[in-house]
């Protein structure tokens, strides 16, 4: 077994990872499929390490309630890692096990547990032999190449995905700079009121949200809003005020192709053939 093997693996679980969250977790709390994780492409890469960790470290165990245990505790520890690295580096909180019983500071919970262990269980000693015998056929020559070719594709995705969430932030800054110039430092007393009157939305064919103040448009992308869907209980720290005033989660939630749903989402109906003509 060399290192290329062990990032097909990786990659295999990855994308097993992204189908459970994408499918199962999905329709179970939004009822629609839903592209899930922090890139763009079909793999959550924290479960890919995960399922390499815990399968390099039990192999040659045959004892099947110590690969559950080990499994789930390693993985909760890993899931409980990542959620507050990338916490500390995006200033933002993707998930929130808070709601859940046997949860430790929202990060991890009891039910994230039982599934890591059994699904560990099932890799150790299902999936794993049939990975293996797989590669083995494969060939070395062509091993390596996949896994060259996967890892420029997550590559260039990992980059993608920064710029995007670069962008949502520099646009949800140029909001907050614009609330708060209309109201001088004023934003924690304002009203309901104050977002029917100032603010007012229009949706675009392909998910594309619009929010206008004024003399100011900020257009938030597709790929900008996907970070919504991808993660319901998110939390952008320095914007969430705004996030809340907005009610862009909300918005999210209703389907944005329908023209009835687009006339539901202006705050402002006076200001509808004014958006519409700046955005033609």
């Amino acid at each position: 077994m060399n290192y290329s093997e062990l990032f097909i693996y990786f990659f295999c679980y990855s994308f097993l990872g992204w189908l459970y969250e994408s499918t199962l977790c999905s329709l179970i709390g939004q009822r629609r499929f839903i592209n899930r994780g922090f890139l763009l492409g079909p793999y959550c890469p924290i479960y890919g390490t995960g399922a390499v960790l815990c399968w390099m470290i039990s192999k040659n165990s045959v004892n099947v309630f110590w690969v559950f245990v080990f499994s789930a505790v390693l993985c909760c520890a890993l899931e409980y890692i990542t959620s507050f690295c990338m916490e500390k580096l995006f200033n933002t909180r993707w998930w929130n096990y808070s709601n859940k019983p046997f949860q430790l500071h929202g990060r991890i919970c009891l039910y994230g547990g039982i599934i890591f262990g059994v699904a560990n269980v099932v890799i150790r000693f299902i999936i794993q032999p049939v990975l293996m015998e797989w590669t083995v056929n494969m060939g070395h020559e062509l091993i390596l190449k996949l896994s060259l070719l996967l890892l420029v594709m997550m590559t260039l995705d990992t980059a993608l995905t920064l710029i995007t969430w670069k962008g949502l932030n520099h646009h949800l800054g140029l909001i907050h700079d614009a609330i708060y110039d209309k109201t001088d430092g004023t934003f924690s007393r304002l009203t309901d009121r104050f977002w029917e009157m100032r603010i007012s939305f229009i949706i675009e064919k392909g998910y594309v949200l619009v929010v206008h103040i004024q003399n100011l448009n900020v257009k938030l992308a597709r790929n900008e809003l996907r970070f919504f869907q991808a993660f319901p209980d998110i939390r952008i720290h320095s914007y969430e005020e705004i996030l809340r005033g907005l009610r862009i989660k909300e918005r999210l939630k209703k389907d944005f192709e329908s023209d009835e749903n687009v006339q539901d989402c202006l705050a402002d109906d006076s200001n509808k053939d004014v958006l519409s003509r700046k955005l033609r």
